[in-house]
């Protein structure tokens, strides 16, 4: 189909009442998952991870004026690669600052990866009523719809891994679509570097398997291309910090990805956890998934293995991770779809699936009615929002304000703070630091636990309160002088 010539039909039963259905159908899907994936938008707020976390980062590229160097609490920020804050610093320059914008682009790529993987199972099988089960179990996965809702990378992550897979599907049929894939796995390695080494595994091990040979006059500028953004940007920052960047990025690469577990024996036991994550969280949806994968296992479709090499590379990869969190395995929830769809496709017959879809599309339609005209409204920074605003009020342009709560390492308060105030912190977590700083006037300015400001603040230093929310105070210190 890449390359406008058919790819045989695996399942040869159709009449002209199937493809009428798809075609009403699909229009019909893709309507309701854009109004799935924008509604929820305009209600609730950004978690303090990672949502507050990636939306500050993009705020102060409008700041700094630097898309390259990242910075978090007006630190440089060396852990991750920009590409989703480069997409949310774009919209925040057209159109200001907002919740809504900071989530759009998870959004946006979530609503793209259900309507790819509609054309990818239609290019993989071959069949248009598989390509529309695929389609309608991406969009009733709820797992996937709650990250799409968010502003993190697992989404766009998820999309850009889809779309590269997508390319490559087509690279037997036009060589030239190594330039595409290799496109889009440089996206993906631009918005999570180290996952985006799946890809090219999953392409050689897909090679292996199908016993096919690259063609190598385009692979290899595929290749290059796929690599190119994500090493220069590497250089550069290399460049400017030299073995500082190293150490950075190699110990958060020790503490997310390779580092030891507590107890040990976790070490061996992510080939366990996951499908076990899986087995509570994938329905209705497992036993289809699992079906068309001993299908396709047991089958000689070359296309179709691709599937077993995506999900194979990601299981693999999250397995072996030190981080143990299912939506690290969103970026084979596509390849799931298209498995189930599958298992669908062969175990009920075409009679009752254009029965089901007769009732389930209109009755997901209710539901989609329902989630966008009644939306489930969750703030989860509303302790933190009038103490950021107070904070922002009271300070100066570049002045700091000085956050302890309880002691703790509340980076999640932190974030909020960063994205709805307009000030950094100075970042206290003893109590030590924290009478230090009340006595030497590092701030003027501060945030903390009511439980703290009750005991060490109150009975000792003239201060004036400027907010209260939650467990949290904003007060100033009255004739303290303040250290920029």
């Amino acid at each position: 189909m890449c390359n406008g010539l058919s790819v045989p039909a695996r399942p040869r039963a159709r009449d002209n009442t199937v493809l009428l259905d798809v075609r009403w159908y699909f229009p019909i899907l893709a309507l309701l998952a854009a109004i799935l994936m924008l509604s929820p938008l305009r209600t609730g707020d950004l978690t303090g991870y990672d949502d507050a976390q990636y939306a500050h980062m993009a705020k102060d590229i409008l700041r700094s004026g630097d898309w390259l160097v990242l910075h978090s609490n007006g630190e440089p920020a060396l852990e991750n690669p920009p590409l989703l804050e480069w997409m949310e610093a774009s919209l925040f320059a057209a159109f200001g600052f907002s919740d809504t914008l900071a989530r759009l682009p998870s959004a946006l790529c979530g609503l793209g990866t259900i309507l790819l993987v509609y054309w990818l199972a239609r290019e993989l099988t071959g069949d248009a009523l598989a390509a529309l089960l695929a389609m309608f179990v991406m969009v009733t996965t709820l797992y996937f719809l709650k990250y799409a809702a968010r502003g993190m990378t697992d989404v766009p992550f998820t999309f850009f891994v889809l779309c590269a897979v997508a390319a490559w599907s087509c690279t037997e049929d036009d060589p030239r679509w190594y330039l595409a894939a290799g496109f889009a796995t440089a996206l993906a390695q631009m918005t999570r570097s180290m996952m985006g080494m799946a890809l090219p595994a999953v392409f050689v091990l897909h090679l292996l398997v199908s016993r096919r040979r690259p063609v190598w006059r385009w692979a290899i500028p595929g290749l290059i291309l796929a690599y190119l953004p994500l090493v220069s940007w590497y250089v550069y920052l290399i460049h400017l910090f030299g073995a500082w960047f190293v150490q950075v990025h190699s110990t958060w690469l020790r503490n997310e990805v390779y580092g030891s577990l507590t107890p040990a024996w976790r070490r061996y036991t992510g080939a366990l956890e996951y499908p076990w994550m899986l087995a509570k969280s994938y329905w209705p949806w497992l036993p289809a998934m699992l079906a068309g994968a001993w299908l396709v296992i047991r089958g000689r479709d070359r296309r179709l293995w691709l599937l077993i090499a995506w999900v194979g590379v990601v299981f693999a990869l999250c397995a072996v991770a030190r981080s143990r969190v299912l939506r690290y395995m969103l970026p084979a929830y596509p390849a799931f779809a298209i498995l189930a769809a599958i298992g669908i496709r062969h175990f009920v017959t075409e009679r009752y699936l254009r029965i089901g879809l007769r009732a389930a599309v209109p009755l997901l339609a209710v539901v989609v009615a329902a989630i966008a005209m009644f939306p489930h409204t969750h703030l989860e920074a509303a302790e933190i929002r009038p103490i950021a605003s107070a904070a922002t009020e009271a300070t100066a342009a570049g002045e700091r304000v000085a956050f302890y709560d309880d002691g703790q390492p509340r980076f999640d308060e932190d974030n909020q703070l960063q994205w709805y105030g307009d000030r950094f912190l100075v970042r206290l977590f003893k109590r030590d630091a924290l009478l230090e700083a009340l006595q030497n006037g590092r701030a003027r300015v501060f945030i903390m636990d009511t439980k703290s400001y009750q005991e060490y603040v109150a009975p000792r230093f003239d201060n004036k309160v400027l907010a209260e929310s939650g467990h949290l105070v904003c007060f100033q210190l009255n004739g303290a002088r303040t250290q920029r």
